[in-house]
């Protein structure tokens, strides 16, 4: 598995935050990239930060939605989305949820 790890600075937190829940829901038309497996995203409100977290069965997965995750940058305006600081990708060596 392949995480995706887009780092954000700036725009407008509560937007964002509005605009994700919508995307994730389905309810705002917006198409995500095709073949991702999870999204999580990280917010730090206090530095006006923020981390996507997007999860990939494979590396050809991941490059693949990389020309999806471009555009859905031109369809969100910087002063929502923030000036993108990073974007590293990690092969997931452990996953584990504990269950209580």
């Amino acid at each position: 598995m392949i995480a995706r790890i887009a780092t954000f600075e700036g725009g407008d937190a509560e937007e964002m935050r509005r605009r994700n829940n919508e995307m994730l829901v389905g309810s705002a038309g917006t198409e995500l990239p095709a073949g991702i497996r999870r999204v999580m995203v990280l917010m730090n409100e206090g530095e006006n930060r923020w981390s996507v977290i997007s999860f990939f069965d494979d590396a050809e997965a991941a490059a693949a939605a990389e020309e999806r995750f471009e555009r859905l940058g031109d369809e969100i305006p910087e002063d929502v989305r923030g000036r993108r600081v990073s974007l590293e990708s990690f092969e997931v060596a452990f996953d584990v949820e504990m269950v209580r």
